[in-house]
């Protein structure tokens, strides 16, 4: 074999192993990323959940302690069910999260001036929960987004791009 033939088959050879190296390794952040966005799309279904279950308490409790609460609050609670926080990022789930904003912000406007809710127990238990959960939520949506940015960076590595695309991956879109 030519000398000139060898160090060709040698450079291409080279080549081909270094692509592959590097796709390999986008392989492993693709799937190391997409395995970590499903475990906190999954924390954020819990603590919404569990944010919905906390209202649902505070509003029980208000309304036995003779708070007026608004009856179409009531319908708009009743309109949140439990599979609306299944799939993060969809309207129904985005729909059903500013719901449980909104009706935070209402029932607490509504009870400001009840002193003997602030003694209650069950009311400042529920009450802090909820804060919890939107101090939990936010978090884990800033560790969510960050996932997806290194999710969509590695699909669209430029050396391995067309391999992701033959096999369709997609971007996927932070949630706000």
């Amino acid at each position: 074999m030519p000398e000139a033939l060898r160090i060709t088959l040698i450079v291409i050879v080279s080549l081909v192993g270094f692509w592959l190296l590097l796709l390999l390794v986008d392989v492993v952040f693709v799937v190391s990323y997409s395995t970590i966005f499903r475990k906190h799309k999954r924390g954020m279904s819990v603590i919404l959940y569990t944010k919905f279950e906390n209202m649902k308490r505070i509003y029980s409790v208000s309304k036995q302690s003779g708070v007026e609460i608004k009856p179409e609050l009531f319908e708009v609670l009743g309109q949140i069910g439990e599979k609306d926080f299944d799939e993060p990022g969809s309207t129904i789930f985005t729909k059903s999260k500013n719901s449980l904003s909104y009706l935070k912000d209402e029932i607490l406007f509504a009870t400001n001036s009840h002193i003997d809710l602030k003694n209650n127990y069950e009311f400042v238990v529920s009450k802090n929960n909820i804060d919890q959960a939107d101090y939990m939520y936010r978090s884990n949506v800033a560790m969510y987004n960050a996932d997806v940015l290194g999710y969509n960076y590695w699909i669209s590595f430029l050396p391995c791009r067309f391999v992701f695309k033959i096999l369709k991956f997609q971007k996927k879109e932070i949630i706000s």
